[in-house]
């Protein structure tokens, strides 16, 4: 692979760009633990996401680019007990999401290694949109990894991975000692297939002593309840053993993982004991009809079952409150549309449209799993799911689109999430977009770090801003731009724009002694790196000296920027910094503020232990311009949304 091909970040860029809500973890987590559990599995599950140091790390180590992506920023790790579960779980887990690839580690004759099975798998759409948005230009794909392997095996593999795969060293010209380790390994290899086959054995001791119960205990080997077999069931099965008939025998027959996907088909998880094991069999294999009678009568997937926490407890129900965590206004100028012939425009209805398929292919891809009979095409649909809902207007003559789309927050009880969007064609085609979530205020929950913590802007809106292209008084890009003398009139009337919504950020510098723009003063501030961050609801702008005093004079000469709060525009020194906020305020940093600037840069969140980084200089004023930024944005009156307080249809 060429140099210039492969992905190259270091680890300061990926812990900017690359943001993962500790939502992903824990929620693919409980995913897991949810499905394992319902399986009787017996098992242990652990999860990491990917440090910005280790991706760096991987990055520099192996050749990432084109589609070759890190696939693994999320991992989860499933230790089992039994060496045939490997397989089951395998399966467990196609059940339960988007399989990509597996790969698995290969025995030979002359070598014992951990025998783990990988395997890498698309992340749910709703646990993806809880990830920045710029992960995916960072050499990442939209996928996690799963890694499943045994307990006899997880528990020297770490000192076989530190000591021999990346301590090679250690065992040159020692070969003695590296058999020896061997043969450990082989040991532990045959202790995995020997609990396996000790129970095997011993379930068909029980079966042969007409042990029923027990027989299924050992042969399924799966957690289950202390009930009691019900003594109709065991006269019958008694009483067919006698006869010569082959119940028992079938039941002894039947393969662990017809029991697994008979548990997996339950719409919510039923108690595990001998009975019904029997009873998800019967219906699956026996189709006996005295058991089903049985069966019936005693309510046998109910019997037993406890009346839970949840179900038992009074909750107190508050209004809910809505938080903003992203908004915008804007105009859509079809300036990036690629399917586009050359030297054309695109007129309004095409970009109309482009726009109603991208958001309503948004809510398809999100919700039409919840959803089996949403149409494929766009047009008006309603739909709702307890707390998943989904609401298109979609007017064609009109040219008139509104939607709004909720659901639950899967880790946080009492949050629901939000997105709403109005798009209209009249000479142009507006854009209105508000993200956020809703939760009941309480007395003994500690306050919240505001919005601006989730900031979010949903998936459709990345979409059109990339794919289509927005206007909003300026062009919106992703590049770097440097303004010239003949540029300035259009500056000036994007600054004094009453219907701006995204705020502009110039950088004036001098010039170097080689003619170029002189920007040490920023340090690790990054301006392209910054542009890239924010471009999709603000506007970056650099300039040279000359022309950025012209900027200042001739905005001094408007009313708007006449006041004695702007006089020190013509005197001010160059280099500076200055942010036009929508609404007329200017914000004004010099050097000497990029230079004392310090930032606790937020690293981690697990639970309610919090890590920070304290940064200062460039670094932490790239990191301070960025949050001002997106707090104006949650913070702005631009568009709070449709308001609604009960949701079944929004306006046409």
């Amino acid at each position: 692979m060429e140099e210039s091909e492969r992905f190259i970040f270091t680890k300061e860029e990926l812990a900017e760009r690359v943001q993962v809500s500790p939502v992903v973890e824990s929620d693919l987590k409980q995913i897991i633990t949810d499905r394992m559990e319902q399986c009787g599995l017996y098992f242990r599950v652990f999860s990491r996401i990917k440090t910005s140091a280790s991706m760096a790390r991987k990055f520099e180590q192996k050749e990432y680019g084109g589609d070759r992506r890190i696939q693994d920023l999320v991992g989860v790790r499933i230790n089992l007990y039994f060496d045939d579960d490997v397989e089951i779980c395998r399966h467990i887990m196609e059940q339960t999401f988007e399989a990509v690839d597996w790969s698995t580690s290969e025995r030979n004759e002359d070598e014992f290694k951990p025998i783990k099975l990988n395997g890498v798998f698309r992340l749910p759409e709703y646990l993806k949109d809880e990830i920045s948005a710029d992960t995916w230009e960072m050499g990442i794909d939209d996928t996690f990894e799963v890694q499943i392997k045994t307990m006899f095996f997880e528990g020297w593999h770490e000192i076989e991975h530190d000591m021999r795969y990346k301590g090679e060293e250690l065992w040159v010209n020692y070969s003695g000692f590296s058999r020896y380790l061997n043969s450990i390994l082989a040991t532990l290899e045959l202790c995995d297939k020997s609990m396996v086959t000790l129970f095997e054995d011993l379930g068909h001791a029980l079966y042969k002593d007409g042990r029923w119960s027990d027989m299924i205990k050992s042969h399924f080997r799966v957690k289950m309840s202390d009930a009691s077999i019900y003594p109709e069931v065991q006269e019958l099965l008694d009483s067919d053993s006698e006869n010569g008939s082959k119940l028992a025998k079938k039941l002894y027959k039947t393969k662990r993982i017809v029991l697994i996907d008979q548990l997996l088909k339950r719409s919510r998880r039923v108690p595990i004991n001998v009975n019904t094991i029997i009873a998800l069999l019967n219906e699956d294999v026996l189709h006996d009809g005295r058991l089903t009678a049985i069966f019936r009568k005693r309510d046998v997937y109910n019997d037993g079952r406890e009346e839970s926490l949840a179900e038992s407890r009074h909750y107190e129900l508050r209004p809910l409150t809505r938080q903003t965590v992203f908004q915008m206004c804007t105009e859509v100028d079809g300036s990036r549309m690629n399917s586009l012939p050359a030297d054309s425009e695109a007129d309004a209805e095409h970009i109309f449209w482009a726009c109603v398929e991208q958001i309503y292919g948004w809510i398809v891809k999100k919700y039409s799993p919840l959803f089996k009979d949403m149409p494929l095409q766009p047009t008006t649909y309603h739909a709702d799911i307890l707390a998943y809902h989904v609401a298109v207007n979609l007017d064609a003559q009109r040219k008139r689109m509104n939607m709004h789309v909720r659901h639950m927050d899967p880790d946080v009880g009492g949050r629901i999430w939000y997105s709403e969007a109005s798009l209209v064609m009249q000479k142009k085609v507006c854009l209105c977009v508000s993200n956020g979530y809703a939760e009941a205020k309480r007395d003994d929950r500690p306050e919240r770090e505001g919005a601006g913590i989730f900031f979010s802007y949903p998936g459709y809106y990345k979409l059109i801003v990339d794919g289509i292209g927005i206007y909003n008084s300026i062009p919106c890009s992703n590049r770097r731009r440097i303004i010239r003398e003949e540029g300035l009139p259009v500056l000036e009337a994007a600054v004094r724009d009453s219907n701006r919504n995204f705020p502009i950020v110039v950088i004036v510098s001098k010039e170097d002694s080689d003619g170029m723009m002189d920007e040490d003063w920023l340090g690790a501030f990054r301006v392209s790196d910054f542009t890239r961050t924010v471009w999709r609801y603000a506007h970056v702008l650099t300039c040279y000296e000359e022309v950025g005093r012209k900027l200042l004079s001739h905005l001094r000469q408007t009313p708007a920027f006449a006041s004695e709060t702007f006089s020190a525009f013509d005197e001010a020194e160059i280099p500076r910094l200055y942010i036009f906020w929508p609404g007329g305020e200017v914000d004004d940093f010099g050097p000497e503020d990029v230079e004392n600037c310090s930032f606790g840069r937020h690293l981690e969140a697990r639970g309610d232990a919090r890590t920070y980084d304290i940064v200062r200089g460039g670094q932490a004023f790239y990191h301070k311009i960025v949050t001002d930024l997106r707090d104006w944005n949650v913070s702005a009156d631009m568009w709070d949304g449709f308001q609604l307080e009960i949701m079944t249809e929004i306006p046409g």
